[in-house]
């Protein structure tokens, strides 16, 4: 006897969190080759926007690591606050402890040295290089001087009226501040860096409006395939994924050429600013971009391209729900 068939009907399907993950990778793997391949076909416009973009992320480094060497240069200076007393010329080595005793004792000051005219000598000779013609006028023609530090937290207001008081005391024949050149330096520096924020987001906000403009011509390029994405139920994750990957590739390309345009230039000045620090007994040289920030501007070139393309993509798509 036949046993009756049990009846069948459709089957739910079920996919498993293994599945769909690998599914989305597989889709971005093929997304991302497919974006790569279609700016590999554009070359020209590729290569435009991509040296615009090299441009607009060159300056702001290149800006930013002279900076950066020129403070790192003048922080290893003796910058210290400081107040260089000039004693009239044969001052007696008693009055000069004197003096120093009086110096010692007033407010504000946190210590203070005496160099002797021919300590002040030997000092010149070993950081001039002029010792043979020094030793040929038979004479000492530097003076005693007597070095103030004021404390830590002193103004320059305060700094000056200590000068100025110094000044007046009959042994002195000169009064001076010797942090002024610095603070004149630290303040074109500062001015420097403002500028260079204002420069470098100017030219970062030209290069975010390139990647815009570059995905929004692929956009136009692709209008009917989009429709019709969008009405078989496309989300908008997926119509904007070719466009993301292609202004990350557009950003990535970007800083490495820029890691390339900052250090071929630091290679070339290199020379002539070595020449020159040389002359001035130093080893200064400008420094090359680090790991570390080789990987900042890699990181930050692919974020400015995938937010052009993302500010590209999400217009076009209110566009269309419009």
């Amino acid at each position: 006897m036949n046993q009756p068939i049990a009846a069948r009907g459709a089957e739910k399907q079920t996919s498993t969190f293994s599945s769909r993950a690998t599914h989305w990778l597989q889709h971005h793997q093929r997304e991302a080759k497919d974006s790569f391949g279609r700016l590999a076909q554009s070359p020209l416009s590729t290569l435009m926007t991509v040296l615009v973009m090299t441009i607009s992320l060159t300056l702001p480094l290149g800006l930013g690591k002279l900076l950066d060497d020129a403070s790192s240069a003048a922080s290893g200076w003796d910058g210290e606050a400081r107040l260089s007393i000039y004693l009239k010329e044969e001052t007696p080595a008693e009055v000069q402890a004197s003096v120093l005793a009086r110096a010692q004792a007033l407010p504000g000051i946190r210590s203070a040295r005496i160099i002797s005219s021919d300590g002040a000598l030997e000092e010149f000779k070993q950081q001039s290089g002029y010792g043979p013609a020094l030793d040929q006028l038979g004479y000492n023609p530097l003076p005693a001087v007597l070095e103030v530090f004021p404390k830590n937290n002193a103004s320059s207001s305060e700094m000056t009226a200590l000068r100025d008081q110094l000044a007046q005391w009959p042994e002195v024949a000169l009064a001076e501040v010797d942090i002024a050149w610095v603070q004149r330096l630290q303040s074109m520096l500062e001015l420097g860096q403002r500028l260079l924020w204002a420069v470098g987001g100017a030219l970062l906000l030209g290069g975010l409006l390139v990647v815009g403009n570059t995905i929004r011509l692929s956009i136009e390029s692709r209008r009917d395939e989009i429709r019709v994405i969008s009405l078989l139920g496309g989300t908008h994750g997926f119509v904007r994924r070719p466009f993301i990957y292609m202004g990350v590739w557009c950003g990535l390309s970007a800083g490495v050429f820029t890691l390339i345009a900052v250090s071929s230039f630091t290679a070339w000045l290199n020379v002539p600013v070595t020449q020159m620090a040389s002359l001035y007994s130093s080893n200064f040289s400008l420094s090359y971009p680090s790991f570390g920030t080789g990987l900042a501007v890699l990181a930050g070139s692919s974020f400015l391209g995938w937010l052009g393309a993302w500010m590209a993509v999400g217009r076009h798509l209110r566009e269309l729900e419009s």
